[in-house]
């Protein structure tokens, strides 16, 4: 048996550890909680919700980005070899396939974010202009939204499909930039204008403003010292965790965003840098946190949906009646 005696770089032991083992842990636990949020609002006591249907949608795709983030950086990281010269089996494999899902995983990403962005607008015009918009707070209204997203999403990222291409090697396939993705107007547009605009400033400000705004309606709400009904109190809770949400996703994306524009600026030169490497890797590690927190704080916040999570997975059939009288009784869903 050949043993290596070589130390491992300290950049590719860090990758190791916090890209393969930790990233990959945390987009597990992010599936199973997304599968699970997923499961509960399609819930006939939960899809009487444009609210849940956008929650519905961004747990889905965000499975979908965690997923992405296994194949890409969690199973590479795991099985790196940093002992051998030759090419592992996996990134073989990763080669073969780099070219579907990486504009897949992109695309996803980008919905996520526009999701994100679509669910705070809705819980917006619900708590600041509740009369105005009444009528575009609907089901409907909320899936023609979620259609638009994805569709404004998938013809945003067609380009990135061209990016890059296969590359032949002495004994295998790998992928390099393309002449499509190496061109001067793609780079400036699609890696750094566009981007600043598209997934960078237009998010972030509608997320600043709309958050802003809701946090100084409620204010106002609580200095009139108005009372509240039960319905309001349930109102209240998912505008705290959209808030909560909205605030997870600012702290969790800024620096990926940050670091994009890094990117942008100095090329495709700046990945091959110790600091970018390190940094990549921790921005990745927020960026699986943010899409796997739904499941968490709409369990901490959501009454409603932890009696349905126990209505779902109640064994006993008499419990399981008294569940559902119990959580009729609770409160009606309006929010």
């Amino acid at each position: 048996m050949i043993y290596c005696t070589e130390k491992p770089d300290f950049v590719y032991e860090f990758k190791r550890i916090m890209e393969g083992w930790v990233l990959t842990c945390i987009c597990l636990f992010g599936i199973i909680g997304n599968t699970l949020t997923c499961v509960i609002l399609l819930h006939s006591q939960m899809r009487k919700s444009s609210t849940n249907l956008y929650l519905f949608a961004l747990s889905f795709v965000n499975i979908i980005v965690l997923i992405g983030y296994i194949l890409s950086h969690g199973l590479r990281g795991i099985f790196y070899n940093y002992c051998s010269t030759s090419i592992t089996s996996y990134e073989l494999f990763y080669s073969q396939i780099f070219l579907i899902t990486y504009p897949i995983h992109i695309t996803t990403m980008l919905i996520s974010i526009y999701l994100a962005v679509s669910v705070t607008i809705d819980r917006f015009l619900i708590i600041c202009i509740p009369f105005r918009m009444q009528k575009f707070h609907s089901q409907k209204s909320a899936l023609l939204a979620i259609i638009c997203v994805c569709l404004f999403c998938i013809i945003y990222c067609l380009p990135f499909w061209f990016e890059f291409t296969y590359e032949k090697d002495v004994s295998y396939s790998t992928f390099a930039l393309s002449s499509f993705g190496q061109h001067l107007l793609f780079r400036l547009l699609m890696r750094k204008y566009l981007y600043l605009i598209f997934v960078f400033l237009i998010p972030l400000s509608i997320l600043i403003f709309c958050k802003t705004c809701i946090i100084k309606r409620l204010i106002m709400i609580r200095k009139k010292r108005q009372q509240l009904h039960k319905q309001d109190h349930s109102t209240n809770s998912i505008t705290l965790l959209l808030l909560t949400l909205a605030g997870v996703f600012l702290l969790t994306q800024f620096p990926y965003f940050l670091f994009n524009i890094i990117y942008a600026l100095k090329g495709p030169e700046y990945m091959e840098t110790r600091n970018a490497r390190l940094c990549l890797s921790v921005n990745n590690i927020l960026s699986v946190i943010n899409a796997s927190s739904v499941f968490i704080l709409y369990s901490f916040f959501g009454q409603n949906f932890r009696e349905v999570l126990r209505i779902i997975f109640c064994c006993n059939n008499h419990q399981h009646k008294n569940n559902v009288v119990q959580f009729q009784l609770i409160r009606q869903i309006n929010i």
